[in-house]
């Protein structure tokens, strides 16, 4: 009778115990999976790389003047910020100016490089395209402190007619006979009037304008100034 006893409490006991090793064991998992789900979502926010770090451009001046050489450097990463190698990058440039190489390769650390020379004055915005990213760099460009220009003022027609009209046009040039974009025109008239008197040079370096003559005959002199150089023209009134 004893031995009965003794059997089925042992057994009891035993079952006690698997349960609770059971229950231990579901605990556990379920606090290691919680943690496991935890640590991977901390990991998402903290490893993505934007457009803008994947694509890192530096540029060694952002002001300069015509004809000096700015250089530019590239460095290229893909989303999880691994250096990317051989990846092309084009550079361009919306006012003219030459590259060393606009189309180059990165190498083993993910780095490129060009340089630029700017042959115009003014904001100039370059393009850096690489790995279906696009980036623009700004340079400030100012005019050579040694650089010649030329101004010169013509009209359509030496005699007008009181009165009537003529076409004013002016080139603005550097001495290598260049057009100057962009440059800022005055333009005078002694007696007559102007349809405009201020404003900038074309692509090629021109600026037209209408003159209208006075009433009365004469002479008058159209006077035009730009980029600190200035021409005159005398018209003929009758």
């Amino acid at each position: 009778m004893n031995n009965i006893l003794f059997r089925i409490f042992n057994n009891k006991i035993a079952k006690l115990l698997v349960f609770c090793l059971a229950v231990f064991v579901f605990i556990t998992g379920c606090d290691e999976g919680d943690s496991s789900h935890s640590f991977s979502s901390s990991n998402i926010g903290l490893s993505g790389y934007t457009e803008d770090e994947q694509l890192k451009v530096e540029v060694s001046h952002e002001v300069c003047n015509v004809g000096n050489t700015v250089s530019l450097a590239v460095t290229c990463r893909d989303s999880g910020g691994a250096l990317l190698k051989d990846i092309e990058v084009l550079f361009s440039s919306d006012n003219g100016g030459n590259f060393s190489d606009s189309s180059v390769k990165t190498d083993d650390y993910g780095a490129a490089g060009t340089n630029f020379t700017p042959n115009r004055e003014g904001t100039t915005l370059i393009s850096v395209n690489a790995h279906g990213i696009s980036k623009q760099i700004s340079l400030q460009v100012y005019p050579s402190p040694n650089k010649v220009y030329i101004c010169m003022l013509s009209t359509s027609s030496d005699v007008v007619e009181t009165g009537k009209s003529l076409t004013v046009t002016v080139y603005v040039c550097d001495s290598s006979n260049t057009g100057v974009k962009d440059a800022e025109v005055n333009i005078s008239a002694q007696f007559g009037t102007l349809n405009e008197n201020t404003g900038k040079t074309d692509d090629n370096g021109y600026f037209m304008t209408t003159y209208k003559a006075p009433d009365s005959v004469g002479v008058d002199i159209l006077t035009v100034m730009s980029l600190g150089e200035t021409d005159s023209k005398t018209v003929s009134v009758q």
